[in-house]
């Protein structure tokens, strides 16, 4: 007798028997007991999770010689041949081979003969989504009004596929990928009928590697056993299906912590001589770093870690080495490395050149202690409270000549600065950052003058823009209840030093009460003072 593999040999044959898709099973159960099956079913679902297994249990449940049934009794003719894939009656058909109009006009022609045997002729068409627009069109009618005896099944792996017109016409069945507990569950008991000897360890790393996929686990596990000749270890899963160890991901990651790029280097050529591929590399490390920070930030990691307590403690002691920003910020970059490989030719230097980028990495630091960093900052910058020594030597305020102004008491502009800044701030954020590095250094008549170091010069040439100009002048007055027109110069440690526009002013008159005597000795139109006092303009030149 020839050899079956694993997949084929423990196959369901009952609904009960099908892993991790009780939703489905359930329905169609119901459906066949009532009496309400319809005529076209679509199941959709990632690879191996039963989709052609439940198909199969429906046909003999419909055409079992025992009556109508939702468990077939699999003894006799019409299920053995069921599961054989004999039966004149249920027709398995390969989308992707069959996929053109003539096919689907030939089961058109033939779908309106009764059954020779059974009650029902069922179609289960595989991949249904490969087959092309016209084939479809040419579907439509037939699943729409069938012959009594006639049941179509549909499998995919990709229903978006498949067009709209064809979905109106089916049930459709999602099935869900099947978790690793029940995986493992089934793989373990196989390994008892068949006398393999396999850990726990490995069982587990079998089921995360099939991915959801039942089948994929049972293939992988029938190829172990013939590798190892029964005895089936964690290393073996690794070295078999190609598997980055978890050893090999614990020294990476250390490593990338020690900044030794040397050995991050070293250790990746050596997987890569072991025959890793290089994506393969790089989606263990993303799954890695998605463990750790599993471990970080769930309280409940258990559940989501699919993998032994002991493992769970290893990755609880390695995660705290790791910041959470660390750990996303690492994950990002990997993801965004697996692309890169792809396309380049050799997929290797893409994966160095990170491991490299990653060891001189400066420690990184998370967004609410950046944003504390830049508050000291800008306190140091010169928000810091008028009681307290500042750390930047300051030009004095000169004294004000405003007239009627009390000269006994102190300078409302000056102390007042500070929320003169905030206020500015708050309505206009670039403004208030740029009128941090001025200081008030006098107030002759309706005009204040604000000066900056040379080092600042772009700040004071923006705050010079009539939009910041006038936000400047109405805070001013908001704050102090004072009109006055701001001036921007520039401080040389001991007296300011005007420059461009400012220099007239500071020539002529502009510092007096009157904007409009800037050149003595001539009189100002009416319109031309109105203008200056509403823009604080100054009159450079005038010409006779």
């Amino acid at each position: 007798m020839s050899y079956v593999v694993f997949s084929r040999k423990y196959r369901p044959l009952v609904f009960d028997d099908v892993t991790g898709q009780e939703h489905v099973t359930t329905t169609l159960a119901h459906a066949i007991t009532s009496g309400r099956v319809a005529n076209a079913y679509l199941f959709s679902g990632p690879r191996g999770v039963g989709k052609t297994t439940t198909a199969r249990i429906f046909a003999k449940a419909l055409n079992c010689e025992k009556g109508v049934r939702p468990d077939p009794c699999n003894a006799c003719a019409s299920c053995e041949e069921i599961n054989k894939a004999t039966n004149l009656d249920v027709l398995e058909i390969d989308g992707a081979s069959n996929r053109g109009i003539d096919e689907i006009r030939d089961l058109r022609e033939n779908v309106k003969f009764v059954p020779s045997k059974g009650r029902h002729k069922v179609y289960i068409i595989d991949e249904v989504h490969m087959l092309t627009p016209e084939a479809f069109n040419a579907l439509l009618k037939t699943l729409e009004e069938p012959p009594p005896h006639a049941k179509f099944i549909f499998a995919t792996t990709q229903s978006h596929k498949v067009p709209p017109t064809v979905l109106s016409r089916c049930q459709r069945f999602d099935f869900r990928r099947i978790e690793p507990e029940k995986i493992v569950e089934n793989l373990r008991t196989i390994a008892k009928k068949e006398g393999i000897h396999a850990d726990d360890e490995a069982l587990t790393m079998i089921a995360r590697h099939a991915d959801g996929s039942l089948r994929d686990a049972q293939v992988s596990l029938d190829q172990l056993a013939s590798f190892t000749d029964g005895k089936v270890r964690a290393q073996d899963v690794a070295h078999v299906l190609g598997l980055v160890p978890e050893d090999a991901l614990f020294a990476l990651s250390a490593s990338i912590k020690k900044r030794d790029p040397q050995e991050g280097l070293a250790l990746i050529n050596r997987y890569l001589g072991d025959g890793k591929d290089p994506v393969q590399i790089l989606n263990a490390l993303i799954e890695h770093f998605r463990h750790i920070l599993v471990v970080k930030l769930a309280k409940k990691s258990d559940t989501l870690l699919h993998m032994s307590a002991e493992m769970i403690a290893r990755y609880r002691a390695h995660a705290e080495q790791f910041s959470t920003e660390e750990a996303l910020y690492m994950s990002a970059l990997f993801s965004h490395t697996i692309d890169l490989a792809r396309k380049a030719d050799i997929a290797k230097i893409p994966l160095e050149i990170t491991i490299i980028k990653l060891c001189q990495l400066p420690q990184l630091v998370s967004l609410p202690e950046i944003m504390d960093r830049l508050e000291t900052l800008e306190r140091g910058l010169g928000r810091a409270p008028a009681d307290e020594p500042s750390c930047v030597e300051e030009p004095p305020l000169a004294p004000k000549t405003v007239q009627g102004a009390d000269d006994g008491g102190a300078d409302p502009v000056l102390s007042s600065w500070g929320a003169i800044v905030e206020t500015v701030r708050t309505k206009k954020l670039p403004a208030g950052l740029y009128l941090q590095e001025g200081r008030p250094i006098g107030r002759e008549g309706r005009y204040l003058s604000i000066a900056f170091p040379k080092s600042a010069k772009f700040h004071k040439e923006a705050l010079e823009s009539p939009e910041y100009r006038k936000l400047i002048d109405d805070v001013i007055k908001e704050v102090c209840h004072v009109e006055l027109k701001t001036k921007y110069v520039f401080y040389d440690g001991e007296h300011a030093a005007a420059s461009g526009k400012d220099r007239g002013a500071a020539a002529g008159d502009a510092m007096t009460d009157d904007p409009g005597a800037s050149m003595p000795g001539h009189d100002v139109d009416p319109i031309i003072k109105s203008a200056i006092e509403i823009f604080g303009g100054e009159i450079r030149q005038k010409k006779a």
